[in-house]
C-alpha cells in the first residue's frame, strides 16, 4: 500500500509504503454475503450492558437485498492478531421499499454541465433487532450482512414463546416470566414470576388488568382507562429476539383523546418495555389525566420501595394511609417504584426511563403540578398524574387541558425474585442505569457503485408563480 503526501505550501511530494499479507479467509465472515455494513455500539455512561436490546434501521439500494431472510448480524471481536466472527440471533422487521416508476422516469440535466442528474434509486429500508453485550465504557462491532439471494431463512434458538388465544389474548413466555395479555383490551392482564411461581394480578375492578392507564376523568362522563378498551387497533411483530404489540384507540369520552401503547418483550430478559402516547385534540376540562399506572391486588405484596433524594425508602403498607389518601407522593422524576414481599421472595418494579410532554401548537402540554403517587386499598397501585385535581384536597376543580397536548413516556417493568445478598435499592439502581442510558450506535455503510460521485444539488423550490413582475419561477431555474 502506498500513500502519497503533498506538502500544501511547497508542493513537495513524499510517500509512505507498507506491505502485508492478510490471513487467508479471516478478513471477511462469509464471501457468500456480498455486502455488509458495520455498527459500532458504544457504552458511554459507565454501566455494563448484557443482553441490551439494540434496534437499528438501514436503507440499502433495493437491488442489493432480495429478501429480509438473507440478513445476518455478526459480532466481530479481536483474538490476538486475529478477528473472530460470531453470528448472533437477530430479527428483521418493518421492511419497506421505495420504487416509484413515475418519479424514477423523470429525466433531469444539470443546467451548467448538461450531465444527467441522478436523484433517486429504489431503496429498501429495514429494521434489525439484536441483543448486545458491551462492557462499561467499551465498544463492540456488529456487522450486518446482506446481498446473498441464496441464503436460507435463519432459525435461531430462543426462549421467547408467544401463543394465541381468543380475541387479543396472547401468552408471552420466556425463562423469567409468563405474561397474559387481555383478550378484549390487549393490555397486560397478569404476570407469573417463574423463579417463585407467584402470580401477580389485579382482578378486582372492570376487566381486572394490571395495566390500567393512560386514563381521563372528565365529568359528567365516566372515568375511562385503556383497560376499558374492547377492540383497539392491534399490530404485532413476532420473532426470536422480541415480541411487540402496538395498540391504538380513542377513549370513549370525552371526544378527541387518542392513546397509543407499545410493548416489547425480549428473549432472555425479565424486562418488559412499555411506551404510551396520549394526544388531546381539543380543549378539554378534566379532574384527572394520568399515565403509567399498574395495579395489583393485596394478596402478594406488603411493602413498597422508591428512590428519593438519592436514597432508597421503604414503605410498609401496614402503617400507611389508606385510600382515598395517598400512601406516598413522589416527584415526577422519581427513577423507580417497587412493590415487594421479602418473605415470599418476590417483587415488581416500574422503572421510569423517558418522559416528554410537548404541545403540537407550541410549548408544553398542560401540566398542573404533576407527581407520582402510591395508593393502598384493596389493591396497591402506582400512577403518574399530569393534571389531577381529583387526587388532591380540592377534588372538585375542573382543570384545563389544551388542544395539542401530548404525553409520552417509556417505562420498564420487571417482575423479579427478591435479591439475596444485595440491597433492593442497589439491585434496582443497576437495572435502571442499564436501561435508562441508551447505547450509542454508529453506522458505516459502503458507497454503492450506482451512487453519484459528486454533490447532488438539492431541490430547493417547486415550480411556482411568485407574483412578482419579471421574476423567474422555479420552473425556469431548473431544466
Amino acid at each position: 500500500m502506498r500513500v502519497d503526501l503533498v506538502e500544501p505550501k511547497s508542493g513537495e511530494l513524499e510517500y509512505a509504503e507498507v506491505e502485508g499479507t492478510a490471513p487467508a479467509g479471516k478478513g471477511y465472515w462469509d464471501p457468500a454475503w456480498k455486502s455488509y455494513l458495520s455498527l459500532v455500539v458504544s457504552e458511554e455512561h459507565g454501566f455494563e450492558r448484557t443482553g441490551y436490546p439494540v434496534h437499528a434501521t438501514f436503507g440499502v439500494l433495493a437491488g442489493y437485498l432480495a429478501s429480509p431472510d438473507e440478513v445476518r448480524v455478526v459480532k466481530a471481536e479481536r483474538a490476538g492478531a486475529d478477528v473472530l466472527y460470531r453470528e448472533v440471533p437477530s430479527q428483521v422487521y418493518d421492511v419497506v421499499t421505495w420504487n416509484d416508476p413515475k418519479v424514477l422516469a423523470v429525466e433531469e440535466k444539470d443546467a451548467v454541465t448538461g450531465e444527467k442528474v441522478v436523484r433517486y434509486h429504489p431503496t429498501t429500508t429495514f429494521s434489525v433487532a439484536f441483543l448486545a453485550d458491551v462492557g462499561a465504557m467499551k465498544k463492540a462491532t456488529y456487522l450486518v450482512f446482506y446481498n446473498d439471494p441464496g441464503a436460507a431463512k435463519p432459525a435461531y434458538p430462543s426462549d421467547l414463546v408467544v401463543t394465541g388465544g381468543p380475541g387479543l389474548r396472547r401468552t408471552v413466555e420466556n425463562s423469567f416470566y409468563k405474561i397474559v395479555l387481555h383478550e378484549k383490551s390487549g393490555v397486560v392482564d397478569k404476570i407469573v414470576e417463574k423463579t417463585t411461581g407467584i402470580t401477580l394480578e389485579h382482578k378486582l375492578e372492570t376487566n381486572g388488568a394490571i395495566h390500567w392507564n393512560p386514563d381521563v376523568y372528565a365529568p359528567p362522563h365516566a372515568w375511562y382507562h385503556i383497560s376499558d378498551w374492547t377492540a383497539p387497533e392491534n399490530k404485532e411483530v413476532v420473532g426470536p429476539v422480541f415480541y411487540s404489540r402496538n395498540l391504538r384507540d380513542k377513549l370513549p369520552q370525552p371526544d378527541g383523546i387518542e392513546v397509543g401503547i407499545r410493548y416489547h418483550f425480549y428473549a432472555g430478559s425479565p424486562v418488559i418495555t412499555v411506551e404510551s402516547v396520549t394526544e388531546v385534540a381539543r380543549d378539554t376540562f378534566v379532574q384527572a389525566l394520568r399515565n403509567a399506572e399498574v395495579v395489583f391486588n393485596a394478596a402478594v405484596f406488603t411493602k413498597a420501595a422508591f428512590k428519593r433524594d438519592g436514597r432508597t425508602e421503604v414503605l410498609d403498607f401496614a402503617a400507611t394511609k389508606m385510600h382515598p389518601a395517598h400512601a406516598a407522593v413522589l416527584r415526577p422524576d422519581t427513577p423507580w417504584v417497587s412493590f415487594f414481599d421479602e418473605p415470599k421472595g418476590v417483587g415488581f418494579a416500574a422503572l421510569y426511563l423517558d418522559l416528554a410532554t410537548p404541545n403540537l401548537n407550541g410549548g408544553q402540554a398542560s401540566l398542573q403540578q404533576p407527581f407520582i403517587y402510591i395508593q393502598h386499598g384493596l389493591w396497591f397501585y402506582v400512577s403518574r398524574g399530569f393534571v389531577y385535581s381529583f387526587g388532591t384536597n380540592n377534588q372538585t376543580r375542573m382543570l384545563p387541558v389544551a388542544a395539542g397536548s401530548v404525553y409520552y413516556d417509556r417505562n420498564a417493568w420487571i417482575a423479579f425474585p427478591y435479591p439475596k445478598g444485595q440491597a433492593l435499592g442497589d439491585y434496582l439502581d443497576a437495572r435502571y442505569n442499564a436501561l435508562r442510558w441508551p447505547l450509542a450506535v454508529h453506522e458505516d455503510i459502503e458507497t454503492y457503485a450506482e451512487s453519484p460521485e459528486g454533490w447532488v444539488v438539492p431541490i430547493l423550490t417547486e415550480p411556482f408563480e411568485e407574483g412578482v413582475r419579471d421574476a423567474k419561477g422555479g420552473k425556469e431555474r431548473r431544466k
